[in-house]
């Protein structure tokens, strides 16, 4: 037992946790040794130190995967933690209990160095100097008092469309170089919005003016782009974010690239475009980023190479999606949320129960 809530070590191993890890490092330093003499900077997705609807999804999937992988590899790491500077001066809210959006990223990114052994670079973006910077400042020295160093990044008009002004000195170049050493650079988020692609990128632009030939790949984990788009696996992750508006596609780009089907979602699929529009005019040809076809090239992912059993997984998927349905409803009770989420779960639970009941998965099996 991992958590007695939230994520259950089950009896039986269906996913094969130590072939995952084992996958996922060695093309994270293949991606590496894509960009030599520059760094890879590595956006992660999802949750960094602890992903329960992984385990719940893929039972015996490790939610501490990610740490595992990255304690590994501490020697050759530096980490970016992105915040908004709109959830700064707005006091977002990121947990069911109140607490301080300041207290929220402070103790994630104590946890950050005391888990991974490596002290965080705070980035705050979107920076308006024009509205309330003096809680900006007051955030800065918080941490700084914490011996912590603090970037800041201004907004930049009309980001991310006009690719000439963003990669100007009243674009990127306006902002300060983080001087890094190490060749893999971990950016990693606060919350949704927290601007990590965005970082990526100034720092990859700065880089490059300094003939740092550095590049971009993303961490990721769902949806598991080699199965089918209405895969319970799929259809669960989607249930997970239905409180964010993301949802699953067809990466059309890797199927036009490549002829092969691949599953990923509309916010990788638009930074995907993003990250090419203003890459190629960042980098040079015989740089890696170039020979990227589609978002799903973009992404590190090996979770379907270590499901060892189909069935046990959808069946847990199902449980899964039907546990959301249940939070969500929770939430709409206390009028916090539209009951269009609900409808949106009850459309993913019919499409997984389809998908089970054509396979002839038995749909009262227990599990653990």
């Amino acid at each position: 037992m991992i958590n007695s809530w939230d994520s259950i070590r089950f009896k039986k191993i269906w996913f094969d946790n130590e072939k995952y890890i084992k996958l996922q490092k060695e093309k994270i330093l293949d991606r590496i040794s894509n960009f030599s003499g520059g760094r890879l900077y590595l956006e992660i997705g999802g949750k960094f130190l602890f992903d329960p609807h992984a385990s719940r999804v893929l039972p015996w999937f490790n939610p501490e995967s990610k740490k595992i992988i990255f304690s590994a590899l501490k020697g050759q790491i530096e980490i970016l933690f992105c915040v908004n500077y709109n959830d700064i001066i707005s006091n977002r809210q990121l947990s069911n209990q109140k607490v301080d959006y300041k207290d929220y990223v402070w103790n994630m990114v104590k946890n950050i160095e005391n888990e991974i052994w490596v002290r965080p670079h705070i980035v705050i973006n979107n920076i308006n100097v024009e509205n309330m910077f003096d809680v900006i400042l007051e955030f800065e020295k918080e941490f700084q008092r914490k011996w912590y160093k603090v970037w800041e990044r201004y907004k930049i008009n009309w980001y991310p469309y006009n690719v000439d002004w963003i990669l100007s000195e009243d674009g990127f170049g306006h902002d300060d170089h983080i001087p890094l050493t190490k060749n893999l650079i971990l950016v990693t988020w606060a919350a949704s919005s927290s601007g990590k692609m965005s970082t990526c990128l100034w720092q990859i632009y700065l880089d490059h003016q300094i003939n740092i030939k550095s590049g971009y790949a993303k961490y990721e984990t769902f949806p598991i782009w080699n199965l089918a788009l209405e895969h319970p696996v799929n259809l669960a992750y989607e249930a997970a974010t239905v409180d964010i508006g993301d949802f699953n596609m067809m990466d059309e780009y890797h199927k036009k690239a490549y002829g092969v089907n691949s599953v990923n979602y509309n916010r990788d699929v638009e930074a995907f475009e993003i990250v090419m529009n203003i890459a190629k005019k960042i980098v040079n040809h015989k740089n890696y980023i170039v020979k990227y076809q589609s978002p799903t090239d973009m992404g590190i992912s090996c979770a379907w190479f270590a499901i060892k059993d189909d069935e046990i997984v959808s069946v847990a998927c199902l449980q899964e999606i039907i546990r959301r349905k249940w939070w969500y409803q929770q939430m709409i009770d206390r009028k916090e949320w539209k009951v269009e989420r609900i409808d949106k779960c009850n459309e993913l639970e019919d499409k997984c129960r389809k998908y089970c009941e054509e396979k002839k998965y038995d749909l009262w099996m227990t599990i653990n």
